[in-house]
């Protein structure tokens, strides 16, 4: 039933006269929980007051699927100065990229280029950048950008893993082989957001918590750290269990949520000691994110609704 609700909403945002709606009301009727800001200098008291309150952060400076290179080297420069303004208050830089703002799509070296170039200013302030992870068009792609970013030294830089993709045991196997020191190898780990065809993703929630539960102790097992980036209270519970036993410290083990989603859960893992980071989106392309948002659950639409009947 989940699976069809998040189909249906996704179908939906796509419908050019919603997506005209939306993103000419939405910001003011409920995307503002999601989204901090439209740029960084807006979102810096979100940041600050999330900091203030034991998490740390994690930028997001929403974008994808540029339709051309000098649009992705536009959105570079937002990154860069994104990075700089983190940094300029005091903020350790820490910035999400989707692939696809850096022309992933349209020409690999270009993306590539961009991705060290953000890499080296991000780590030279303390910080690291973290692939985000798209569709399953684009997961090769992104492994391979990994990979180069590993290669050019720079091995702060993380990714992602998409527990419902049946490929992604075996992306796991290869970046554990690919990495020049597994002990410092960081992997975020999603169940994914993506409406993808039944031939390439589990669709029912118990087969895809089994495997996000599989992949994190794999990694685990293997001496990576690992950023439980869910909601699921059932996932949380237990691999806050594993770790525990297993005696993973918060160098090996940190939970990852959403900007505006469970605060109470955010609060509950830090005060019980457990490390923290807040996934935080700021810009003016904030629709897909917003939409993917709607679709993970129905809470969050009926929260849009409410504010478009008040």
């Amino acid at each position: 039933m989940l699976s069809l609700y998040r189909s249906t909403v996704l179908n939906v945002s796509g419908f050019p006269p919603v997506a005209r709606a939306v993103r000419r009301y939405g910001f003011r009727l409920g995307a503002r929980r999601f989204v901090a800001g439209h740029d960084v200098e807006e979102a810096l008291p979100a940041l600050r007051e999330l900091e203030g309150a034991g998490r740390t952060v994690i930028v997001d400076v929403l974008g994808e699927y540029v339709s051309d290179v000098e649009r992705a080297r536009a959105m570079a420069v937002d990154v860069a100065a994104t990075i700089d303004a983190l940094h300029a208050a005091g903020i350790p830089p820490v910035v999400s990229l989707k692939p696809t703002q850096l022309a992933l799509a349209l020409d690999t070296r270009v993306a590539s280029d961009l991705a060290i170039d953000l890499a080296r200013r991000a780590e030279g302030h303390g910080g690291r950048i973290a692939l985000d992870m798209e569709d399953v068009r684009y997961v090769d792609g992104t492994l391979d950008l990994l990979r180069a970013l590993w290669d050019a030294g720079l091995t702060r830089s993380s990714g992602v893993l998409q527990a419902y993709l049946h490929r992604t045991p075996d992306d796991l196997e290869a970046l554990l082989e690919a990495t020049p020191d597994v002990s410092s190898m960081e992997l975020r780990i999603v169940k994914g957001a993506y409406h993808e065809s039944p031939d390439v993703a589990f669709h029912d929630v118990p087969t895809i918590r089994r495997a996000y539960v599989a992949l994190a102790e794999r990694a685990w097992r293997a001496g990576a750290k690992v950023n439980v980036a869910t909601h699921d209270d059932g996932i949380i519970t237990e691999l806050a269990a594993y770790a525990r036993g297993a005696g993973l410290g918060p160098e090996r083990i940190e939970f990852q949520l959403l900007y505006g989603m469970k605060p109470k859960l955010q609060a509950d893992l830090v005060q019980a000691g457990h490390s923290v980071r807040i996934y935080v989106p700021v810009g003016r392309d904030w629709y897909g994110y917003f939409s993917r948002r709607l679709a993970e659950r129905p809470a969050n639409l009926a929260l849009v609704l409410r504010g478009l009947v008040r």
